[in-house]
């Protein structure tokens, strides 16, 4: 099975605020412009919208997605696609992501 994405995802390590359908705090493994993979002991379905607080380093206060739908799950593990975020969270996550090392495909 080969894998397509729209986006590159890129390799990180921080702390993600999920609030929505389930809310709690988990960590993001990777990350692009069109969704990213969490790592948390959070009860997701896929299907759930969620809000997605990302709190990278670098930034003194957390890029927001709106509105993201939950893709798959497994053990600990979910992957969220990105739906809705305002136009400068945006900017900041393409400015984030333009300092990070692409995943090898």
């Amino acid at each position: 099975m080969t894998e397509q994405r729209q986006h590159v995802r890129y390799q990180v390590e921080f702390p993600v605020i999920v609030a929505g359908d389930c809310a709690g705090m988990g960590i993001v493994y990777n990350l692009g412009m069109g969704g990213c993979k969490v790592v948390s002991d959070l009860e997701v379905r896929t299907g759930a919208l969620l809000t997605i607080h990302l709190k990278v380093s670098d930034q003194s206060s957390a890029i927001v997605i709106q509105t993201a739908r939950v893709q798959w799950t497994m053990n600990l593990e979910f992957g969220v696609e990105f739906h809705e975020m305002h136009g400068q969270e945006r900017v900041r996550l393409e400015q984030f992501l333009a300092t990070q090392v692409s995943i090898a495909a």
